[in-house]
């Protein structure tokens, strides 16, 4: 017999059973579809408060960039309320924001930017570091090659013997002047349409500009008073020695410098006098001389004008930057005690800035010349002052020129024949320091392009996880 309640429990207990799994999956069905609705919707987020925080290092960046050589980490270019935030600023509203922070270290200029982007309840925080570049970049810069001095242009010279070598960058705003075959292996633009070369001289230009040659070129022009003021203020700033009139440095190979000068305070009364005095360099590495009638004008008006003099010489051991208000005159060699071209490890580092001239006293200079650092006439020339004397051919009168050589007018170093013999002054070798692509000798100011803007080296961006950036 069959039992019919036993069945009814038996089909109820089924159903119920049934029933029973269905609402399972329905209700797992259901959590899978919203755990992926709220993965899709934090992956989005993420890659939204991605977009954010680069937002959020783009305008630090531009900030940073219109600022020209004035930003720093504690000042109120790039930070919108610097007395409120201390150097993070927020913008944003309620769906996406970012925070950035910034830290400044200077020689070389370098800035990292640390910006948490938030979108929705997640955040991702990006690290941007860069470099301020500065004039050292080039090899070699001029506004033009033509001299007033001599009534004409100055020649680069390439015939047997007198082989005149330059590397790295090269930037004129006007034309070179070519005499036969001189050599450039790195990159030269200019402003002229064209290059000078001599009549009746041959030339092959494939022979000259190893790393190629761009004519009719952007401009890059020289701020002349920004660049004078930005190291005064660095030497003027506590850390620094400000010299007062004509003042001697000679660099000793131990490290220490031993000057000649005189120090005044605001007043212009004389708080120290040195003579002979050997010492260890100021902190911040920037020596400052300027004139007692205050910055000269350009050609000085008068000799009390003109009495911004620095004289320099010897061996740089350690980083160091000699800036005159008028000219710089160098009595010898100067040297790296570690020469990078033999030890890549090297730091010493030297740069001499001149408001007019930088200018050889051939009298006292060595007929094998050493001419280390980043040599900045920021209103004039490079120059020897008796080029025209013999001293000798030009395989032993010969300036090696390391580093890079900035000059608002071509100056002569040297005289030749027509034949392309030298006659007096030296045969100047240019070579450039590579390490100058990423870093500057104490004090320089960040590249500042013709619109005012500072000319920066992005080095790397990275995406920091739990805290670290890489």
């Amino acid at each position: 017999m069959i039992n019919l309640r036993q069945n009814k429990g038996f089909a109820l207990t089924f159903t119920l059973i049934f029933l029973f799994l269905i609402v399972s999956f329905m209700s797992v069905y259901i959590l899978t579809v919203a755990n992926g609705i709220s993965e899709a919707s934090r992956a989005a987020n993420l890659k939204k408060a991605y977009y954010v925080a680069d937002a959020g290092l783009a305008d630090a960046y531009e900030r940073i960039t219109q600022s020209g050589v004035n930003a720093t980490a504690t000042n109120a270019n790039f930070i919108p309320s610097a007395s409120t935030d201390n150097g993070v600023y927020w913008v944003g509203g309620t769906t996406g924001n970012y925070s950035v922070s910034v830290t400044y270290s200077p020689n070389p200029t370098r800035y990292t930017l640390t910006s948490t982007g938030t979108y929705g309840n997640v955040s991702k925080t990006l690290q941007l570091k860069m470099t301020g570049a500065a004039v050292s970049k080039y090899a070699y810069w001029s506004q033009t090659e033509i001299n007033p001095a001599f009534g004409g242009p100055l020649w680069w010279v390439g015939e047997p013997g007198l082989e005149m070598l330059t590397n790295g960058p090269v930037q004129t705003n006007g034309s070179l002047n070519i005499f036969g075959n001189p050599i450039f292996t790195g990159a030269v633009t200019e402003g002229g349409p064209s290059p000078n070369y001599y009549p009746g001289v041959s030339s092959t230009p494939s022979k000259i500009f190893l790393g190629g040659l761009t004519n009719n070129a952007p401009l890059i022009d020289l701020p002349p008073a920004q660049t004078l003021g930005a190291f005064q203020a660095t030497a003027s700033n506590g850390s620094g020695l400000v010299l007062t009139g004509p003042s001697t440095v000679i660099f000793n190979p131990t490290g220490t410098v031993t000057v000649t000068g005189t120090v005044k305070n605001a007043a212009g009364a004389v708080t120290a006098t040195y003579n002979k005095t050997t010492m260890n360099p100021p902190v911040n590495g920037v020596i400052y001389v300027q004139s007692n009638a205050g910055k000269p004008p350009k050609g000085c008006t008068s000799s009390s004008a003109c009495d911004g003099n620095a004289t320099v010489q010897g061996t740089v051991s350690g980083q160091l930057t000699v800036v005159a208000d008028q000219n710089i005159y160098v009595s010898g060699s100067v040297a790296y005690n570690n020469d990078p071209r033999i030890n890549p490890a090297s730091t010493d580092m030297v740069g001499l800035v001149a408001n007019q001239n930088i200018t050889i006293i051939e009298a006292s200079a060595p007929t094998q010349l050493e001419m280390a650092g980043v040599l900045e006439a920021v209103q004039g020339s490079f120059q020897v002052d008796q080029y025209w004397v013999y001293r000798g051919n030009a395989s032993t009168a010969v300036m090696d020129q390391f580093g890079s050589l900035i000059n608002y007018v071509c100056g002569a170093t040297g005289e030749m024949d027509m034949s392309g013999k030298l006659l007096g002054g030296w045969n100047q070798i240019q070579a450039y320091d590579s390490r100058l692509a990423n870093t500057a000798p104490p004090g320089f100011p960040p590249f500042v392009n013709n619109s005012g803007y500072g000319v920066y080296t992005k080095q790397s961006i990275t995406e920091c996880i739990s805290g670290v950036c890489g």
